[in-house]
């Protein structure tokens, strides 16, 4: 009898068993279908402890890629991928998890499963590509300082800042007395509010409020932009006023943007923008600082994909139809949050393009008409979760961003900008001897001016730190030399990086003519030609850069004419020279002028034997001496 008991009792166990498992999957399903994941995710895994179920293991894995838990989506769809008739898209959902969880070497095994077959799929392509590229987006990690928000908390979500007076505000899922304390089903915790934390003189944060006044409701709040007064915000949140929902005709509850006046100390809803007919959902928006342009997200269905920035102007009280930025911008993954800097630079997050997982933050500037290639803003602002809602404050330096690394939830961290290192190391050297040259000076000219004079070592290098943004001159003097110049650009470089510049140097030797090729004269005159201006000025410039060259211009004729009227022509001609020279800031005393006639002949063509015409202007040259080098510079 009490083993017909114990049996009876086994039975009703399993039944009952079976029946509560069936309740729950039923009830898993029902949520699913509601988009209500995070209760059915409870559900679906309860029944997973006690039977496999094909549906149950896709869907559970469906809610947590929805949820933005890519840990779990993970581990679900290791399993999904492994079942008889595994769809192909599976593998591209888990590649994607994995990329967030900084798997990327087994993300490319998926992806590149997935990529075989959809081959124009160019945002699995970007993702499977970014795989290899990871390295690239850590390269300089020093041109941000990090700092997380102290009052992100575990289990809390706190992200989305807008700058607001002297702080921040922000969204969060944090209790607060006074409150709704209803959970989102799709996220299982409380819908977000907008929040206020206001920072100090000193710079330390106060425990953050709620906004006062009608914005925070029943369901999410979202992002938020300010006109330069902080008189009005423009917010997204679910289309409801007066906790009653409004729907569309596809029985959706889009997102709307909405406006807010602070009046009496408390923000009242004016009202939504009534931008769109409500059939899609708008967000997200960011403001020019006229207040007079909004750019904005949307899913509208002829964008490229996913969501997509818009822009809209404002004209009188109502909003112009919103147009898209454009293919430059835009890709067929999400583009959201975007944030409008000195009206030039949109920064924003995609996960359309690659990187390091999920979203990451990417700079875009608007330049002749049009915006540049987005630029990903790497390691440390980036990592292989979500990375969103980058702002700056009014120095363009200091800064905000939202994150999902770490623990999973989002978290909001503050930066400060460093400029990247920029070294150049100088080396100078002999031009003919390639001999390393001490006891040189340095001029950096930057833009134009001199900022900084340095002397070389017994090596002959230098290293000279230099900034982004700039175009260098590296003026190289020494007494025994002439002067020479390099120059460098920094000009779009982004990161630190060490530059190299070699500066050859040609020896100065006294009393040793050289002909100064280009200075052509009319035939038996000393008018020059116009094409001798070129080579005069080039002449000039050497000499207005090496200030402590004293010389001697020589002038000779060629054999036609008497040797009196050569001797005056040459003369005619040197002086010349040494007026041209002078006549533009050269210091007189540093020239002689010399006239030698036809007294040093370069070929054969003396006094009564017929040469060509090339021949005879051989011997019309002027030519230059070094006679001394003056310790002190000739202004």
């Amino acid at each position: 009898m009490k083993s017909s008991l114990r049996f009876l009792l086994f039975v009703c166990c399993v039944v009952s068993l079976h029946s509560c498992v069936s309740v729950r999957l039923r009830t898993a399903n029902e949520n699913y279908v509601q988009s209500a994941y995070a209760p059915a995710a409870e559900d679906y895994e309860y029944v997973l402890t006690k039977r496999q179920d094909r549906d149950a293991i896709i869907n559970v894995a469906d809610c947590y890629y929805q949820m933005g838990n890519s840990y779990k989506a993970e581990f679900w769809y290791r399993r999904a991928v492994k079942l008889p008739e595994a769809k192909l898209e599976w593998n591209y959902f888990l590649g994607e998890s994995l990329i967030k969880n900084g798997k990327y070497e087994e993300a490319k095994t998926y992806l590149s499963t997935y990529c075989e077959l959809n081959k124009t799929d160019y945002r699995a392509q970007n993702m499977l590509n970014a795989c290899d590229s990871v390295s690239v987006y850590y390269r300089d990690t020093t041109l941000f300082t990090v700092t997380p928000l102290r009052y992100n908390a575990p289990g809390i979500n706190v992200l989305s800042p807008s700058i607001y007076r002297s702080g921040i505000v922000f969204l969060s899922d944090m209790n607060y007395k006074g409150l709704s304390k209803t959970l989102s089903d799709w996220t299982g915790k409380r819908y977000l509010d907008l929040f206020f934390a206001k920072k100090t003189d000193r710079g330390n944060w106060l425990d953050p409020e709620p906004l006062r006044g009608s914005v925070n409701g029943r369901f999410n709040e979202g992002p938020v932009a300010f006109t330069r007064d902080f008189n009005t915000m423009y917010f997204t949140r679910n289309n409801y006023l007066s906790n009653k929902v409004e729907k569309n005709k596809r029985n959706d509850n889009v997102l709307k943007i909405f406006r807010a006046d602070f009046v009496n100390g408390e923000w009242n809803i004016v009202g939504d923008i009534n931008m769109t007919s409500g059939d899609f959902s708008v967000g997200h928006p960011t403001l020019n600082s006229t207040g007079d342009v909004m750019f904005f997200v949307s899913n509208m269905p002829w964008g490229y994909g996913g969501t997509d920035i818009y822009s809209s102007k404002k004209i009188g009280s109502s909003w112009s139809e919103p147009v898209n930025i454009g293919k430059g911008v835009n890709t067929d993954g999400n583009e959201m949050f975007p944030f409008l800097y000195n009206d030039s630079t949109l920064y924003f997050s995609t996960d359309g393009r690659g990187g390091l997982g999920g979203l990451d933050i990417f700079e875009s500037k608007f330049k002749n008409g049009e915006w540049s290639t987005p630029f990903n803003m790497g390691a440390p602002v980036n990592s292989p979760q979500d990375d969103f809602s980058f702002i700056l404050d009014s120095t363009g330096l200091n800064g905000y961003f939202s994150s999902g690394r770490g623990s999973g939830n989002d978290k909001i961290y503050s930066f400060l900008m460093n400029p990247p290192r920029l070294l150049v190391n100088v080396k100078i050297s002999d031009q003919q001897s390639h001999a390393l040259i001490s006891g040189a000076t340095l001029s950096v000219v930057k833009d134009g001016k001199v900022f900084r004079s340095v002397s070389s070592d017994g090596s002959g290098y230098m290293k000279v730190l230099v900034e982004p943004g700039h175009n260098y001159d590296f003026v190289c003097d020494h007494h025994d030399f002439y002067l020479r110049k390099a120059s460098v650009s920094t000009e779009g470089k982004r990161f630190s990086d060490t530059l190299s510049v070699s500066i050859d140097l040609k020896k100065v030797v006294l009393n040793k003519p050289f002909i100064w090729y280009g200075i052509a004269f009319k035939k038996k005159d000393f008018q020059i030609k116009t094409s001798a201006t070129e080579a005069l000025d080039l002449l000039l410039n050497l000499l207005k850069e090496n200030p402590r060259l004293e010389v001697e211009i020589g002038s000779y004729t060629d054999s036609r004419g008497t040797d009196a009227d050569n001797l005056r022509l040459t003369q005619s001609r040197a002086d010349f020279v040494v007026k041209y020279l002078t006549d533009r800031g050269l210091n007189p005393s540093r020239f002689v002028a010399k006239g030698y006639g036809e007294s040093k002949l370069l070929n054969n063509c003396v006094n009564g034997l017929l040469c060509i015409e090339e021949e005879h202007e051989t011997n019309n040259r002027i030519e230059i001496t070094v006679k001394s080098i003056s310790e002190v510079s000739i202004k």
